[in-house]
């Protein structure tokens, strides 16, 4: 396939596909100035920018995305980010998508925070080298269990002393008898950067980071 001409001249931004931060999303784009021209189901979407397209695909592989510059720039949560430990540059904290990742045991387990759980318990987790990396500095040696969803059940159903996971309001917790006894990190949504764009597009890079800053 030969390059596309236009690639230098175009942004390509990436966005979560689904879940709770696209529509968010897609709202900052718009009081920015850029909304969806084309089909917003498409992978890859026309925007009223004609120099900004927009790449929809899952929130855990938008640091993938612009890691390896197939996008430009992607929206997605910090602790995604630090999931990946990809280097990418974070060039704002845009206000949405805001939780806590925390350590949360059986209301029962009479543990009342991460250092007293044992060692060699499984910890079930989506994030498990943020966990591994949480659990070694504390110098709590544990087993962690990756899940792809309902992690909060794990504990209910033997599989695991603990859990690693989002917390917004703390109702899912409460509805599966979990309580929350300690922070591994705040989140919310950021505008990452692949390093090489921030320095052959800085002016466009630029351009669009202040227009997410400034926009309501």
């Amino acid at each position: 396939m030969s390059p596309d001409p236009d690639r230098q001249e175009r942004i390509i931004l990436a966005l979560p596909n689904k879940g709770r931060m696209r529509e968010p999303a897609l709202n900052l784009l718009k009081s920015a100035g850029v909304s969806v021209t084309g089909d917003d189901r498409s992978y890859l979407s026309k925007t009223s920018n004609p120099g900004i397209d927009l790449l929809s695909v899952r929130a855990a592989d938008i640091p993938v995305y612009v890691y390896y510059g197939i996008a430009d720039l992607g929206i997605t949560g910090r602790d995604i980010v630090a999931e990946t430990g990809l280097e990418v540059y974070e060039l704002a904290d845009l206000g949405f998508g805001c939780c806590n990742l925390v350590v949360a045991v059986d209301k029962d387990s009479g543990i009342r925070s991460p250092s007293e759980i044992p060692h060699g318990s499984k910890v079930a987790t989506e994030f498990p080298n943020v966990t591994k990396a949480y659990f070694d500095e504390l110098g709590v040696l544990v087993e962690t269990i990756t899940l792809r969803g309902a992690v909060e059940i794990a504990p209910r159903l033997g599989l695991a002393t603990a859990i690693v996971d989002i917390s917004s309001t703390g109702a899912t917790l409460e509805k599966n008898r979990l309580s929350a006894i300690g922070k591994v990190m705040s989140s919310s949504a950021r505008l990452i950067c692949n390093k090489i764009s921030y320095k052959t597009k800085y002016d466009k890079v630029e351009e669009i980071t202040n227009r997410l800053r400034v926009s309501p």
